[in-house]
């Protein structure tokens, strides 16, 4: 390979990898929800530890039947954007795509810390 080549190719590979990695880490800290009941609070409240954090809405999805209890329900805590179509009270079945935002990756050791997502995709299922 002559020298020009080489100048050329190496960055072009390079920006490749970094692209590429980039989009594993984006894509890290996403849940999809193929069923869940989407419940929009009539009053938003503010994160425990992270004040800049408003909760306003959570995903509720159904589990497996655990000893002891009839189902186990998994609460998705969502702070971000809520697209239009969704009333405060209201609850709805949906998909949605959710990104955790806090603690991101678990680094937080706090016993009762508060996971909070936001929302990259939700829609109305039946």
């Amino acid at each position: 390979m002559n020298m020009k080549r080489k100048k050329f190719v190496f960055p072009v590979v390079m920006t490749l990898v970094v692209l590429m990695l980039s989009a594993c880490e984006d894509d890290e800290y996403v849940l999809n929800i193929e069923k869940g009941k989407f419940v929009l609070f009539e009053e938003p409240y503010q994160h425990p530890y992270a004040s800049d954090i408003t909760i306003k809405a959570v995903i509720l999805v159904e589990g497996d039947v655990l000893p002891h209890r009839e189902r186990h329900i998994t609460p998705y805590l969502i702070s971000g954007h809520i697209p239009s179509g969704y009333h405060a009270g209201d609850t709805a079945a949906v998909r949605a795509k959710i990104k955790e935002i806090y603690p991101k990756g678990g680094t937080f050791t706090i016993h009762d810390n508060v996971t909070v997502y936001k929302l990259k995709d939700i829609e109305r299922i039946k």
